[in-house]
């Protein structure tokens, strides 16, 4: 979002009064969520939890608290996690978070920051917390962050729909 701090004379006249040439943003400036992605990925988010034991193959199960609350939106007073989980082998609490078109230092933030919830709010003193973010493609920015954790795994997606003639 820009500020009038940022914009030229010519710019702030034309968001006055709708004159002149479209406002572009800095190249050097963070992506704007992709509401295209977002929307899929809550589908994605719903695949995943309802497809969880097959998908991760057994290694991990959706998190229930004492309440019955499942790991799916799980509520925090930070704001929900995509998916709570919990490793079956290691009983590490894992945070999964779809990367829902956001920039790979917003995505970052925010798993590091509900990672840290997680631990003083929902482990015992040996529990450890891992990280997941679940994304659709490569970002270099994104492996770059995670260079220095060694506690958040990413993992890749597609999506595949094919029409055929015959069955």
């Amino acid at each position: 979002m820009h500020t009038l701090a940022e914009l030229s004379e010519e710019q702030f006249r034309s968001v006055v009064d709708s004159s002149g040439p479209p406002i572009t943003p800095p190249k050097d400036e963070p992506e704007v969520e992709n509401p295209s992605e977002f929307v899929l990925e809550k589908y994605l988010e719903d695949f995943i939890v309802s497809n969880f034991a097959t998908i991760f193959k057994g290694h991990l199960r959706v998190f229930e608290d004492s309440e019955g609350n499942d790991g799916q939106q799980y509520a925090t007073d930070i704001g929900p996690i995509d998916i709570l989980a919990v490793d079956a082998q290691s009983n590490a609490f894992v945070v999964i978070e779809l990367k829902k078109g956001r920039p790979s230092d917003r995505v970052v933030g925010q798993i590091l920051r509900y990672m840290g919830w997680v631990k003083r709010n929902l482990c015992s003193d040996d529990q450890i917390v891992k990280g997941l973010i679940i994304c659709s493609s490569h970002d270099p920015k994104l492996t770059y962050a995670l260079e220095m954790t060694n506690n958040i795994d990413v993992r890749y997606y597609n999506v595949s729909f094919n029409l055929r003639e015959n069955p």
